[in-house]
């Protein structure tokens, strides 16, 4: 009855809009009708006081479970050891309250170091002890970790930690939410798995997690306050691989805060912390600088080094005159690298105008102009002009794209040098400014979809994710830059399973797969008009085989049954604005 009101409601407040929402869903679009529906209703402002009613407590079986399996846990000797820097007189009567937390602790295992000249509290309890400096040998070994005074953590957080501490994990991090004086809870923070390039973007991790004492970089000196903590996982991060992090998808940490900053939680600058000062202490000078983002945050800027590579941005046509001519032009005049060029694929266009194009432009010293005859198959026309190529890099590029901040394809090529990095994409505008692509991630709808999709330009999303450069599991070929040897290395795009649909997204997991990471750079920008170049698979054939390849993907990457490593299972895969 409630989704029938909504529904009638947003007809009566929205009716057009309302109408386009319904006309993607008598289409099989189910992904892109929540889309449409979600931004009419609005009905996201007490979501997660609603889950707080059916997961904020446990039940007295877990309870008793978890009592039953500490004694299993193989390690009887695992400690963790919390630092929690007492900084001033007023912080002194919020650490009772995190005492409060650490004794409730079903896991009995911990220990909390006080430090500071504050830090003279006495609590009848062997395991907190108090220093005026940091004691240099409780950080020798074992799990360290983090809080500040205030801070809270569920009864069974270090329980969960400690499960997964078995494995040896150097880096454990729960998600979490903040917490005010009187109790109240708001702004959850469902964070995704380990992504050190989010990490160097803003500090996601949050303010509690347990670092291994053993694999700290040798040299590094584990320190209590928050910009010493910052700069520990930076360093730590850079040596990490993914199997070396435990991320725990439960809200266990309840971070303290006088009044409730959102988003702004993830910036390092919330609890004090110099973020360019940061960066620079981890990063060599030559490997990138430190530079105003967007929203006021901090981003590493990546050289290209002496000279730029050459890049071949790819381009297919098929009689889209004016859309190729928009998107031809705008490359040439607006971007600032200098080395690249445009092969314009021509796949049987048969308008006089659209020759007359294509032979004009043809003779810019910067412009090929290929033929590709024969059925529309956009795998095989880009694997045809990959192999035509003369770059070491490949662009695949839409011919329905226009470009807006002329440093974009250096901003990319700085990503795409990376030895690591597989396909590199750009953060993606309808023409209102709307967002229609800030990363692909795999599993929304049961397929794949466009994290922050309808997004307004000037709001943040779900903490600043559509504004930071991070790891995706994919990015869209509408605008994609990657180094050709790694392109062929994966048998570049499936010319027989995904022939038009989602084989970008197939590139990008093979390239996952392959060990790269594919990385979201949104400090490149254009316009996309998604689709108009080859229409809507809305019908006929069309849809026939749309859908075949929808089962493909699903078959080859189960992405109706596996969770996205940079998404997180508590949030919704049926729509693609990150609630839960």
């Amino acid at each position: 009855m409630r989704l029938l009101y909504l529904w009638l409601r947003a007809a009566i407040l929205h009716p057009v809009r309302s109408l386009v929402a319904l006309f993607w869903l008598l289409l099989g679009k189910r992904l892109r009708a929540h889309n449409r529906f979600s931004i009419l209703i609005e009905d996201e402002r007490y979501r997660y006081e609603k889950w707080l009613q059916k997961n904020a407590e446990l039940s007295e079986e877990r309870r008793e479970e978890i009592k039953n399996s500490v004694s299993q846990l193989s390690d009887k000797t695992l400690v963790f050891r919390v630092f929690c820097e007492v900084r001033t007189a007023e912080d002194r009567p919020f650490v009772a309250r995190t005492v409060a937390s650490l004794k409730a602790q079903l896991y009995p295992h911990w220990e909390l170091v006080l430090i500071g000249a504050e830090a003279n509290e006495q609590f009848s309890d062997a395991r907190i002890c108090s220093h005026e400096v940091m004691p240099e040998e409780l950080t020798k070994q074992g799990y360290l970790g983090w809080l500040s005074p205030g801070d809270l953590l569920a009864e069974h957080a270090l329980f969960e930690c400690a499960v997964v501490a078995e494995t040896g994990a150097a880096l454990i991090y729960t998600d979490e939410d903040q917490i005010n004086h009187k109790g109240m809870r708001r702004h959850s923070h469902f964070k995704p798995h380990w992504n050190h390039e989010l990490l160097l973007s803003c500090d996601y991790i949050g303010g509690m997690c347990f670092v291994k004492a053993e694999r700290l970089p040798e040299g590094t000196r584990f320190q209590a306050d928050a910009q010493g903590r910052y700069e520990l996982l930076l360093r730590l991060g850079s040596i990490l691989e993914r199997d070396d992090v435990s991320h725990v998808p439960h809200v266990l940490y309840h971070r303290y805060v006088r009044r409730f900053v959102g988003p702004d939680v993830v910036r390092p600058s919330v609890r004090g912390v110099d973020h360019g000062k940061a960066l620079e202490s981890c990063m060599p000078a030559s490997d990138a600088a430190v530079i105003a983002g967007s929203f006021g945050h901090i981003r590493l800027s990546r050289p290209l080094g002496p000279g730029e590579p050459l890049v071949s941005l790819i381009i297919p046509t098929r009689d889209m005159r004016r859309l190729t001519r928009n998107c031809v032009r705008s490359i040439l005049a607006k971007t600032r690298y200098k080395n690249y060029e445009i092969l314009i694929v021509n796949n049987d266009s048969q308008k006089p105008a659209t020759h007359r194009f294509l032979e004009n432009i043809g003779r810019n010293a910067k412009v090929r102009v290929l033929d590709y005859p024969g059925v529309f198959n956009y795998s095989a026309i880009n694997n045809f002009a990959a192999r035509e190529a003369r770059g070491s890099y490949i662009g695949l590029i839409n011919n329905d794209t226009e470009v807006i901040t002329p440093e974009w394809l250096e901003e990319l090529m700085g990503q795409a040098i990376r030895e690591d990095a597989g396909a590199v994409g750009a953060k993606l505008l309808y023409s209102d400014g709307r967002i229609q692509h800030a990363g692909v991630y795999t599993g929304m709808g049961g397929l794949a979809g466009h994290g922050h999709r309808f997004l307004k330009a000037n709001d943040p999303g779900y903490f600043y994710r559509a504004h930071l450069s991070q790891y995706v599991s994919a990015v869209t070929a509408a605008c994609l830059i990657v180094h050709k040897d790694k392109f062929f290395e994966v048998g570049g795009l499936d010319e027989t399973v995904f022939r038009v649909a989602f084989n970008d997204v197939d590139l990008c997991l093979k390239l996952q797969a392959a060990g790269y990471h594919n990385i979201y750079h949104p400090h490149a920008v254009l316009y996309h008009y998604e689709s108009k170049s080859r229409g809507k698979d809305l019908k006929g054939a069309k849809r026939e085989r749309y859908l075949g390849e929808a089962a493909a993907l699903k078959a080859k990457w189960g992405t109706d049954t596996e969770i996205d490593r940079y998404f997180n299972r508590n949030l919704a895969l049926h729509r693609e604005d990150f609630v839960l």
